[in-house]
């Protein structure tokens, strides 16, 4: 089963000089087609990963676009994960 690997590498905002909690909008995308829509709030600046089910990937391209009041990274990746335990499936 494919799955979508979101992982934000560090979200916060600066308010007088100091990282504070923030929101953001993450929007997943699969080739040109909308798959997932995540809003995001907290601070971070150790990497925190979510999975989404993507069904049939089909080749196509996964990327994301945010949305933030502040400072964000984000990325994600396609992955093989076992339906049944959600553990990675070894290629």
């Amino acid at each position: 089963m494919s799955s979508i690997k979101l992982t934000v590498k560090r979200l916060y905002r600066l308010q007088d000089e100091r990282m504070v909690n923030t929101r953001a909008t993450a929007r997943v995308y699969l080739g040109d087609a909308l798959i997932a829509t995540e809003e995001i709030t907290g601070m971070t600046e150790s990497p925190v990963s979510k999975y989404l089910h993507a069904g049939d990937t089909a080749g196509r391209p996964v990327r994301v676009e945010w949305d933030c009041e502040g400072i964000v990274e984000m990325t994600v990746t396609e992955i093989e994960r076992c339906p049944c335990c959600q553990h990675n499936e070894p290629e």
